[in-house]
């Protein structure tokens, strides 16, 4: 039996909001919760690794996983919401912080009076958040220099789509989207990855 004294720490609940063609988590309402850190990772990717791990008890409401939370100044991308009695949800969440993103897209291309293709230089699209988890980290040696291959997993909210061979810029740094995953009902997922010379 839940003792509702135990919902001692308010938690944010966010919804992703669209202005124009940029994207954000925005406060949706306050929930008093029970919140336990859990020592197992989330794995809250299919393709990425995981990341901490917090089981939050709250008040039944109206809540998916399209929601995300924000406690202690943390965001908890959600992962599985069970009800655990008529009252009650438990929702797992996990500790990730979305980073900022945009996406370039290299428009149609046009052709001049002699149909020749024109350059095009790809233009801003869409701004979003975005959580970035590691997939694989290699390092191969080429004559005469080397090179290092990153490859992440870039997990958004099923509302950003993002199309094979995007530019993703995430801080500093432009990915080539390789790889779309985006049958879960909830969040899409996808491979990217970026070549530097080390």
């Amino acid at each position: 039996m839940i003792d509702p004294g135990e919902l001692d720490e308010q938690v944010l609940i966010l919804g992703i909001k669209q202005e124009g063609t940029a994207y954000s988590w925005e406060n949706v309402s306050t929930v008093w919760a029970k919140a336990e850190p859990q020592t197992g990772k989330n794995l809250f990717s299919a393709v990425g690794i995981g990341t901490k791990s917090v089981k939050f008890t709250i008040w039944k409401q109206d809540l998916t996983l399209h929601n995300a939370f924000r406690w202690r100044g943390k965001h908890c991308f959600l992962t599985d919401i069970t009800e655990v009695d008529c009252l009650f949800y438990e929702v797992t969440a996990a500790l990730i912080e979305p980073k900022s993103c945009t996406v370039k897209r290299i428009p149609q291309q046009e052709k001049d009076e002699l149909k020749r293709p024109k350059k095009s230089e790809p233009q801003v699209i869409m701004a979003f958040p975005g959580c970035l988890t590691e997939k694989y980290m290699g390092f191969s040696k080429l004559n005469p220099q080397a090179q290092t291959d990153a490859q992440y997993v870039l997990v958004t909210p099923k509302e950003i789509g993002l199309k094979i061979a995007d530019l993703v810029t995430v801080g500093d740094t432009t990915y080539n989207v390789q790889i779309a995953h985006e049958l879960d009902e909830f969040k899409n997922e996808y491979e990217i990855a970026v070549n530097k010379e080390a």
